[in-house]
């Protein structure tokens, strides 16, 4: 009886394999920095700051014609920051989540997840920093010949309660948003609508809704694409202001024999304090990494420029050294959207012109699972960048990083079974 029981059992097993797939899959990312001017303009007196992070990840994924799931633990650390024979918990989940096909069209993804929308603009994973960005968040999801249309929404609780839905401020309470994408090998257009909720603080626990609304718009042709993007945010701050603010960008790029140069503008407004309306954008919960210099002066643009909001003009190079290698360099020069008061000293008043950053990035694909990729940047500061964010202006601020990528597949049921 036991050993029918056994046999049944993995005939099961085995069936279940032969219509679905399972794979593994790891990354190791250590990486070293150099930070002598990092996020802020160094003071004469600074000291340069050096250090190795690193990040593991295993990636755990199933799949057959009717569901998906997917988990992903990570440790992340800086090399010593835990003492040897210590019992520190580090371990945490960066991704846990299960997607159920309704139909051929319609899906359910909810769990602890990515929200990657429109190039990172306002929704973006963050990957550049070893923790990355998830979300725990239900979605619902629509394809069909090219459009797609989603919907999601979270809710987010410090803990089991028997009484009230405290959370703490400084983090959204509640999200929604709406995606919609379409278009063509030419063409393409998408649009969103996000809402997002924080309580007022740790005594008024009322929420303050924001909503920002918008979308972008990309044209290719041969050897040239364009894209631009524009939103607009309402709703009201924690302080019960009305939000009026807006973002818009547009970039263009042109490949020629070897390399792409391109050009492109970001314009986040600012806030005009003799306005009753709150005009400095927020950028959400993008990739700012991504956008506004290597060098994260401007993360939090409303607070790095304290509400002065930013525009970035930049140019850049992207040459294909060889079929394993890549250099990147880009120049960035930012400037205020608006002028910025000093409360303390009203007289004091920071305007236009916040420097430029020069980012130079090195990559090179060592193996199918493993790549080596290394930076260089310098920002050059001027009196109104120190103004607005301390450091001297005459000082040279550099920053430099290596890192490893190792990201094998362990073990996938599709290459053990080639014949399916």
């Amino acid at each position: 009886m036991y050993k029918s029981f056994i046999s049944a059992l993995i005939c099961i097993v085995g069936l279940s394999i032969s219509h679905a797939q399972f794979s593994l899959t790891a990354e190791l990312r250590p990486r070293s920095e150099l930070r002598n001017g990092y996020r802020v303009p160094r003071s004469a007196d600074s000291k340069s700051a050096f250090f190795i992070s690193q990040r593991t990840r295993l990636n755990l994924s199933f799949q057959n014609s009717k569901i998906q799931l997917f988990i992903s633990p990570q440790d992340i650390r800086v090399w010593g920051a835990e003492k040897q024979l210590g019992s520190d918990p580090s371990f945490s989940l960066h991704e846990s989540w299960g997607l159920v096909r309704l139909s051929d069209k319609v899906a359910v993804k909810a769990g602890r997840q990515e929200l990657v929308y429109d190039g990172h603009r306002l929704l973006g994973n963050v990957n550049w920093v070893q923790q990355a960005r998830s979300h725990d968040a239900l979605l619902f999801k629509y394809a069909h010949e090219g459009f797609k249309f989603d919907v999601g929404s979270a809710f987010n609780q410090s803990a089991e309660k028997v009484f009230t839905t405290h959370y703490r401020p400084d983090n959204y309470k509640a999200l929604t948003f709406l995606h919609l994408q379409n278009g063509s090998d030419k063409v393409s257009w998408n649009g969103m609508i996000i809402s997002d909720a924080n309580e007022k603080s740790d005594i008024d626990h009322d929420l303050s809704w924001r909503h920002t609304i918008g979308g972008g718009l990309s044209y290719s042709l041969k050897n040239f694409n364009t894209e631009g993007s524009a939103y607009f945010q309402t709703g009201n701050t924690k302080m019960d202001q009305n939000i009026s603010s807006f973002l818009f960008s547009v970039k263009g790029q042109y490949q020629f024999t070897g390399f792409a140069a391109s050009a492109g503008l970001d314009f986040v407004s600012g806030d005009d304090p003799k306005d009753s309306d709150y005009q400095a954008f927020n950028t959400l919960f993008a990739t700012n990494h991504k956008f506004y210099g290597f060098m994260d002066y401007y993360l939090n643009v409303p607070v790095d420029t304290k509400n002065g909001g930013l525009q970035d003009y930049f140019v850049g190079v992207d040459v294909k050294a060889s079929s394993t290698s890549t250099l990147k360099l880009f120049y960035h020069q930012f400037f205020l959207a608006n002028d910025v008061i000093n409360p303390s000293t009203p007289e004091e008043i920071s305007r236009g012109n916040l420097g430029g950053e020069l980012d130079m990035v090195f990559g090179h694909k060592i193996s199918p699972f493993a790549s080596m990729n290394m930076g260089f940047s310098m920002y050059f500061p001027n009196s109104t960048t120190v103004q607005i964010k301390g450091g001297d202006k005459d000082a040279i601020n550099t920053w430099g990083w290596i890192m490893l990528t190792v990201n094998p597949e362990i073990w996938n049921s599709k290459s053990q079974n080639p014949q399916k």
